[in-house]
């Protein structure tokens, strides 16, 4: 009984996904239509688009942006002028209130380069000169959070691990607990957790929860925040879905944190969904990863928390009340726990900036695991180069596609990667989702962040760079462990694209970085 109520839901918020999609799309239509015809019947209305147009190319190749994000709308302009204009104007510029940045910057204090001791980490981190000093500091200097020493990670490598010690550590919370998730599926994984939330609630610990109303739309209620609401849980959801044509609706909340009492967070690959625990097989086994952190490195997430759950409105939460004041000091390398954003909140595309600059300097090994590998040449040509310095360039994806269209550039950008060298693994039999590089056995990210436009550009993304951790070794294992008993190697004909894919590679390659 319990299945089929459960699918009857997933028909019904999936039916609300397409409805509210349709609506914008005719909303789009009727508006461009109206214009349309209004320059058909007036002249003086021709001329003033045409102009206008001009003023936005200009303002487009003035944008602080590379080249392929602004080369799509080149080509629009050139085989439809009219309609370039009213989709630029409708899609193409993203807009941020005061009172929003405000909320997103008064996380960061002054006091925190006193409080976290960083003259001295730093000046311990330059003493070790090796390859993760630089983006050490660029990622404190990029997102104003500090790096730290005196903390420690434990690499969970899939998603019933993560699983299993989240609810061991949200049954040990005494204060509050704080979930952010891109997807939170009402199904057995998030019942587990809900049941324990609610058993905490009536002891008086405070439980924040927060999920992205795009992400979570064909897997819970339009109301489901109210629903926990009503049990005692503070809950919001992210960027509420208004069917408006608007291209803010590229901005999702892409992140999965969670902090328990400020002593114990989470940064992961995984959702609060079955599939991420495989409870469900949607597209064969999935693979999924995390990372557990103790220590100050926890504070951060603490404060990327509050950062979106403040900006969202409603009940604004005081960082310094959930900061933890005691913590355990550990001697576990060092750890940064940092956050990416779209522009213009963030001009840098961080994630991606952090993901180049492992690969730039590596010089035995990257090894990196991505459910989609749909980038620009920054990265392609730096994973290229590392072929040309003698580096062993393996990257790991899917054989199981989740978007059949997303997984054609997968196989497209893999197969010109594996024709300069690099080493591309199949997941068997399923998906991997885990989003993780490594360097040498020093450097490793573990996080939401994807090779593709979406993370790099649109999303609201975490990760958690580790330099000369232990977590970076077990996840070297768990590398070769994949390597060996998991993958199956790539070939070009396992690669090759049909008619119809190469005409979707085609479409896709030009309009990716709007997506």
């Amino acid at each position: 009984m319990g299945k089929k109520r459960k699918k009857r839901n997933t028909k019904l918020y999936a039916s609300r996904f397409i409805i509210v999609f349709l609506s914008i799309i005719l909303q789009a239509l009727v508006f461009w239509a109206f214009i349309f015809l209004v320059q058909k019947r007036f002249v003086l209305v021709s001329y003033i688009t045409t102009i206008i147009g001009v003023l936005l190319l200009i303002s487009i190749i003035n944008k602080k942006q590379a080249a392929v994000y602004k080369l799509p709308w080149f080509f629009l302009y050139l085989i439809f002028p009219f309609g370039a204009v009213m989709i630029y104007l409708t899609f193409g510029n993203v807009k941020v209130s005061k009172k929003q940045m405000r909320k997103y910057r008064s996380v960061y204090s002054e006091k925190d380069e006193e409080y976290y001791e960083q003259d001295k980490v730093l000046a311990r981190l330059d003493e070790t000169g090796g390859s993760g000093v630089g983006i050490a500091k660029y990622l404190k200097n990029a997102t104003s959070l500090p790096v730290l020493d005196n903390s420690t990670c434990e690499y969970l490598h899939s998603g019933e691990n993560f699983f299993a010690r989240l609810l061991e550590e949200i049954g040990k919370a005494e204060k509050y607990v704080f979930l952010e998730y891109f997807i939170i599926e009402d199904g057995l994984m998030w019942s587990e957790i809900r049941e324990i939330l609610l058993e905490k609630v009536k002891k008086g610990v405070g439980v924040y929860v927060m999920y992205d109303d795009v992400g979570s739309m064909k897997s819970v209620s339009p109301n489901y925040h109210k629903k926990l609401q009503a049990e005692g849980i503070k809950a919001k959801k992210f960027h509420k879905f208004v069917p408006i044509v608007s291209v803010s609706h590229n901005n999702r909340d892409h992140r999965k944190i969670a902090v328990i009492d400020g002593k114990t967070g989470f940064v992961s690959g995984a959702n609060l969904s079955d599939e991420y625990i495989n409870y469900t097989h949607p597209f064969g086994r999935w693979l999924d990863s995390a990372v557990m952190i103790r220590g100050q490195a926890v504070d951060s997430l603490v404060k990327l928390f509050i950062q979106l759950y403040n900006m969202e409105g409603g009940e604004e939460l005081d960082g310094e009340k959930f900061i933890f004041k005691d913590h355990e000091k550990y001697s576990d390398g060092f750890i940064i726990s940092y956050g990416d954003s779209p522009a213009p909140i963030e001009e840098d595309h961080i994630g991606e900036n952090v993901y180049l600059d492992i690969i730039n300097r590596a010089d035995k090994y990257v090894y990196i695991t991505t459910p989609y590998l749909i980038c620009d040449t920054n990265i392609t040509d730096a994973l290229k180069t590392a072929v040309k310095r003698g580096v062993d360039v393996r990257i790991i994806v899917p054989s199981v596609p989740d978007k059949k269209f997303i997984y054609i550039m997968t196989r497209h950008t893999c197969s010109d990667l594996l024709s300069a060298g690099v080493k591309i693994y199949k997941y068997k039999d399923g998906f991997i989702h885990s989003k993780n590089i490594l360097s040498d056995g020093q450097t490793a990210v573990v996080g939401t962040i994807n090779l593709d436009y979406r993370s790099f550009v649109h999303h609201y993304e975490c990760g958690v760079l580790m330099y000369k951790s232990d977590a970076v070794n077990d996840l070297y294992e768990d590398f070769i462990r994949l390597f060996d008993e998991e993958c199956e190697v790539a070939d070009k004909e396992s690669l090759k694209l049909g008619f119809f894919g190469k005409i979707v590679k085609t479409v896709l390659t030009l309009f990716a970085p709007l997506m």
